[in-house]
């Protein structure tokens, strides 16, 4: 179940970005947005890069130009959807990481009147 709100969340974005950059329901249809997108998904279980990098964008690009959608549109729409669905959530995990690390190795504080002495247990 979760996988399928995951695939559907990532579609809404690629629809949203597409809509927002100014390709209309005129240009490229909502089905065909989905076509183009599963075409995406499917095409990155052959791992080429780390990530999809570039060849789902190259994908994306061209099946929803094919389409109809203006080509500088449809990129820049794109660049949008890899920026929010891939880019943002690296960062987003390299900040939590870094923010973790600091917080988790910070040294225990030494009172004022310095160790406690070590010596044999009564």
């Amino acid at each position: 179940m979760t996988s399928l709100v995951s695939h559907l969340s990532l579609y809404l974005v690629l629809l949203v970005a597409l809509r927002d950059v100014g390709v209309s329901n005129d240009q490229v249809g909502w089905a065909e947005v989905l076509a183009a997108f599963a075409f995406a998904r499917l095409a990155t279980a052959i791992p080429l890069t780390p990530g999809g990098v570039g060849f789902v964008e190259a994908v994306l690009i061209t099946t929803l130009s094919a389409a109809g959608g203006d080509r500088d549109q449809v990129a820049a729409a794109v660049l949008v959807y890899r920026a929010l669905t891939w880019a943002l959530p690296i960062l987003v995990g390299v900040v939590c990481y870094l923010w973790w690390r600091r917080s988790s190795i910070r040294p225990e504080p030494v009172p004022a009147d310095g160790p406690p002495a070590v010596g044999p247990r009564p």
